[in-house]
């Protein structure tokens, strides 16, 4: 399978016009933190066609953290005004530390996890809703969901996952949960509709049984399994600092600004700039939070123009 998007980074354009950097937030007192990911493994019982990191129920890829790693973390964390944590993957509930994990990341901030919310979590919901219970308001959850028309998702995640997902997040709702569903692109594709209607009719699916909100991203990500499904990946944009001003956007405006994301490969914890880039070495930001701050992000992703500048300003946060 195809995993690579760069080869190589393109840091400076053909006029020799260096690509924009992105340095990390800092105030009076020093970086501030608002958002931390966890990356806690590419493991998942879904193959999903579209997954940008190809998780499925073999890719290891991404090695599973420990609770130990994901507490260092965070106490790090805290001393740079941490607010918000995510948990994503892989799927997050096929971990068997996610327990502990949501534990002490809600003793110190709010916390989302994103899932498919097929049978993994079904094992989680007596703890999710004691957790909710006990942290009122600081838990929330991101269920995927890619579409409101069940043959067009199942198309993309697999037989009968339509239905498991819409049941186990009436189950979410019913734990006291105001579930999240987040839908890609995908759900654009041969469907030239408006965003308001896609909303209306993802909320339609849950009428009279459960209040959801509802996040569309702005594009699917050539990378990971998607690369299977096109014959090449479209040329990446080149972002420099003057089409940036052009476009009316500012570094504030970009995750690498003020988050962080951790994940784990060939036994080490590593720090990158947000939970889309995970696999270029040079993106590797270093072993602390501490180390990453002190180093600009580049703009050289072909994800850095397609989902955070050039379309509608994209953001993996629940923003």
């Amino acid at each position: 399978m195809r995993t690579s998007v760069l080869s190589p980074l393109r840091l400076v354009d053909e006029q020799g016009v260096p690509c924009a950097e992105v340095p990390f937030q800092r105030n009076d007192s020093g970086p501030r933190l608002d958002d931390l990911w966890f990356m806690v493994g590419s493991l998942c019982n879904l193959q999903c066609i579209h997954c940008y990191v190809a998780s499925s129920p073999t890719n290891r890829t991404l090695e599973a953290l420990t609770r130990e790693e994901v507490r260092g973390f965070l106490a790090e964390a805290c001393g740079y005004g941490l607010r918000r944590v995510y948990f994503t993957g892989g799927e997050p509930f096929v971990h068997a530390g996610i327990r502990g994990f949501l534990q002490d990341a809600l003793e110190v901030a709010e916390v989302t996890v994103l899932t498919n919310a097929t049978a993994p979590i079904r094992r989680h919901l007596e703890t999710l809703g004691e957790l909710n219970a006990r942290f009122p308001g600081r838990l929330q959850i991101r269920v995927s969901l890619d579409h409101y028309v069940e043959g067009r998702h199942d198309a993309i995640r697999g037989e009968g996952t339509f239905r498991e997902t819409v049941e186990n997040t009436v189950r979410l709702a019913g734990l006291g949960f105001r579930p999240i569903v987040t839908a890609t692109a995908e759900v654009f594709r041969g469907n030239p509709v408006p965003r308001d209607q896609v909303e209306r009719a993802f909320r339609g699916l849950f009428a009279g049984r459960a209040e959801v909100d509802v996040k569309l991203l702005p594009a699917v990500l050539e990378m990971g399994a998607q690369l299977e499904r096109v014959d090449s990946p479209a040329p990446a944009q080149f972002v420099s600092t003057g089409r940036m001003e052009a476009l009316g956007v500012r570094p504030s405006d970009l995750m690498c600004h003020g988050g962080r994301s951790v994940v784990k490969r060939e036994g080490r914890t590593r720090v990158y700039p947000c939970p889309i880039i995970y696999e270029v070495p040079e993106y590797d930001l270093g072993g602390s939070l501490r180390e990453s701050f002190e180093r600009p992000v580049p703009l050289a992703h072909p994800a850095c123009a397609a989902y955070c500048v050039c379309r509608v300003r994209g953001t993996c946060t629940n923003a």
